[in-house]
């Protein structure tokens, strides 16, 4: 919105979710009052009541408030109603959670993409500098251990890289980067014991400040994600913007940007959500992402590499096409124009 020049007001809601904090990106436009009868707030409904507290915002004084809102399985969940009767409107990054949304609401529920820019703030670090060789072919995978081990499924993405590479001197690794690993000690210990199988699988557990991850984006070849379900698929999407291969499940979110011409889409088969396995688990569904299909798509990629630079240069452009923030804030400022005059209408 600043860089189209919308007349915007910033408000910085702190939930006390881990993150590199040294990002001052939008510091000088961050203010405390909101002076626009609009409220767009970017926290999901599980920190809803914080954040209207904290950011004093108050849905019975005649402001339009809008939730923009990502979730990951196909059911929104049943005690997130209050937050749905806090909102007159909610917005949605994915035809996926779109779905999930009108299934439980009548409420307006509205499509916006999220704007993807290729960063300009690459640090330059080099392969060497993340424990990489220059002669290898890089696999990635990334994920949060806050966003639950069992959806990011980052063990099935080991068993594909080895089944791939059951020789042991392909020139191939495969580098996992997680985060909160120290929050989640007893899943990081046993997926370090599912590493040490193969001497070629690195894995990291930190927090990367953004300039750090962008450069570790561009010295990758294939950026792998076995999930079982995504709302959009950040990570994925990043790695296409960079014109980088992507072998990925193909369900869930990251379907608004992924196609056979533009990745490698997995196949798998639905299984019920175990309890324990992902808050609101009861009755839910997700992906089992098949493994050897995986390894198939990963062996392809690493013996035709101009496959791989095809896929990733289609990925750049259908990026750039669709995500761009011009593409992005089309449909957003269209939505608020709209918003705005019935407002005025009934003024």
């Amino acid at each position: 919105m600043l860089a189209t020049k919308y007349p915007v007001s910033l408000y910085d809601v702190d939930i006390d979710i881990p993150h590199p904090r040294h990002d001052r990106t939008l510091a000088a436009h961050l203010g405390t009052a909101s002076p626009y009868r609009c409220d767009l707030i970017f926290v999901n409904p599980d920190h809803w009541a914080d954040t209207l507290l904290s950011a004093g915002i108050s849905t019975a004084r005649g402001r339009y408030v809008i939730g923009y809102w990502f979730w990951e399985l196909e059911n929104f969940p049943e005690d997130w109603r209050l937050a749905i009767d806090q909102v007159d409107e909610i917005m949605v990054s994915s035809a996926f959670v779109e779905q999930a949304m009108r299934r439980i609401c009548n409420k307006p529920v509205t499509r916006v993409p999220l704007p993807l820019v290729p960063g300009t703030s690459d640090s330059s670090l080099q392969r060497h500098h993340f424990g990489l060789r220059d002669d290898d072919y890089v696999f990635f995978c990334s994920f949060d251990f806050n966003s639950t081990v069992a959806r990011k499924n980052p063990q099935a993405v080991i068993d594909a890289f080895c089944k791939a590479f059951p020789r042991g001197d392909e020139k191939v690794s495969l580098l996992i980067k997680s985060s909160n690993g120290n929050r989640n000690t007893a899943l990081l210990i046993q997926l370090l014991g599912a590493a040490a199988r193969d001497a070629r699988i690195q894995l990291r557990d930190d927090l990367l400040e953004r300039h750090h991850l962008q450069s570790l984006h561009r010295c990758i070849d294939v950026y792998v994600s076995l999930h079982r379900c995504e709302g959009f698929g950040l990570g994925m999407a990043e790695a296409m913007c960079l014109g980088k291969a992507v072998v990925a499940t193909g369900y869930s979110g990251n379907l608004e940007f992924m196609t056979p011409a533009n990745s490698c889409l997995v196949d798998y088969r639905m299984i019920p959500v175990q309890r324990g396995q992902y808050p609101y688990a009861d009755g839910q569904q997700w992906a089992d992402p098949d493994p050897r299909h995986a390894a198939q798509h990963m062996r392809a990629l690493y013996q035709d590499r101009a496959l791989g630079n095809r896929l990733g240069a289609q990925a750049k452009r259908d990026m750039a096409s669709n995500f761009s923030i011009e593409a992005c804030m089309s449909v957003l400022t269209r939505r608020l124009r709209q918003i705005d005059d019935e407002l005025q209408g009934t003024a």
